[in-house]
């Protein structure tokens, strides 16, 4: 059984306890029965409970030579207690963490459509924090040791590494993921992140933020599907909110940003076979007369988006709708497009 940082601390007390008592002991009775200095009592009890072996400091009475053996039967079994209880604490830990190491690594091996989150700065630390609270699987890559204790504290999956290299994005499942998310600080290794990832695996969605307009470009061209600037977002986002305050209060609480007691969510919608959507039209459908939802977008397979559709618009298989409305409501959404009732 591992010890348990309660359990250490409290023998590494015991073995305080014992060591301080044999040195005092055998100070105080070298000095009585010798009539030695309490520094020379002290020096003779170190030695003898250390086992290094210098002569005494004056020749032993019978009474010293008895109280002497004494101080070594005591003190070597302290000092072995001691190292037994350091050795444990080591050796056990040490071995927690290859455990504990072994039982991550086995978990990604397992995981399937998941995401990856290259760097766990401010912005990777907030979209592990989203992915985390909508019960998505992801796993975070990062180079910098002390971000990655940090995490050995969490139940978040996490290598340490350089996302550049393709082992380490192998042994995070690339082959096998949805997504990808290159949040590096910087551009240019967002792009080498972003290149490795398309040849390691052609269909899977990489997302890329970026800190400049050149880089969005170079981004794109490496084989990014979405790039996104925080410093352009946030700056626009800012000039919205003195513009348009009044549809920046109702974007953000589509997006969920604002929990009052009035919440609506957004969210997209992929039609799947043998869902009862196909070949229906929006009048027909159960979307906006029984779930009260309110379809603000419909993306076709093609990839053309018609915006605010029209009643007799005909859904069909691969149709992605822009659904707005309450949770529950998106929730039962989430059973049509899959084609359970």
């Amino acid at each position: 059984m591992a010890v348990t940082k309660v359990e250490a601390t409290t023998k590494f007390r015991h073995v305080g306890f014992l060591l301080t008592f044999v040195l005092g002991t055998g100070t105080i009775g070298f000095h009585l029965i010798e009539d030695w200095t309490l520094l020379d009592s002290f020096f003779m009890t170190l030695i003898t409970i250390t086992t290094i072996g210098y002569r005494e400091i004056q020749p032993l009475s019978d009474v010293g030579k008895m109280f002497d053996m004494a101080i070594i039967f005591m003190g070597v079994g302290s000092s072995a207690y001691g190292l037994a209880a350091v050795a444990q604490f080591v050796v056990e830990g040490e071995v927690q963490k290859i455990m504990g190491r072994r039982k991550l690594d086995k978990k990604i091996t397992l995981m399937n459509n998941h995401y990856i989150i290259c760097g766990n700065g401010r912005i990777g630390s907030l979209i592990s924090h989203d992915l985390a609270a909508a019960g998505k699987d992801f796993v975070v890559i990062d180079m910098n040791p002390e971000t990655m204790l940090a995490l050995d504290r969490t139940d978040i999956l996490h290598i340490l590494g350089d996302a550049t290299e393709d082992e380490i994005l192998v042994k995070a499942g690339i082959k096998r993921a949805k997504g990808l998310i290159a949040t590096a600080s910087s551009d240019v290794t967002n792009v080498y992140i972003t290149l490795i990832a398309r040849e390691l695996n052609p269909d899977i969605f990489i997302l890329a933020r970026a800190e400049t307009e050149d880089s969005i470009r170079n981004l794109k061209r490496a084989g990014a599907d979405k790039v996104i600037s925080p410093y352009l977002v946030g700056g626009r986002h800012m000039a919205n909110i003195i513009l348009k305050p009044t549809v920046v209060d109702f974007v953000e609480l589509a997006t969920g940003e604002k929990r009052d007691d009035f919440y609506i969510e957004m969210e997209g919608f992929k039609i799947r076979s043998g869902s009862c959507l196909i070949e229906k039209t929006l009048k027909d459908a159960p979307i906006r007369k029984d779930l009260g939802l309110i379809v603000v977008a419909i993306k076709n397979s093609a990839g053309n988006m018609t915006f605010n559709p029209p009643a007799d618009y005909c859904l069909s298989q691969g149709d992605v709708l822009i659904c707005m409305g309450d949770p529950k409501a998106l929730d039962s959404m989430q059973r049509l497009v899959a084609g359970r009732s």
